[in-house]
């Protein structure tokens, strides 16, 4: 999300001062990608956290997908 924030920033800052763009859409879309697999793989690799669980908890299809704690 932060790669995302940051070449949106850095199109439309430069676009104002400069008159063009540094990056084109097919630049930004690589960053995107990039961004993207680093962050699939980092979360993908991680270790669970839980010592005491020997399988993970079950989640009811009534659950919300975002709790309290997530939105703050």
């Amino acid at each position: 999300m932060t790669i995302n924030i940051v070449i949106c920033v850095i199109t439309v800052v430069s676009g104002f001062t400069l008159g063009q763009t540094p990056l084109n859409v097919i630049q930004m879309l690589w960053a995107n990608l990039v961004m993207d697999i680093l962050a699939a793989i980092a979360l993908g690799t991680e270790e669970p956290r839980c010592e005491s669980c020997t399988e993970p908890p079950r989640i009811s299809r009534k659950e919300q997908i975002i709790d309290a704690r997530m939105w703050r």
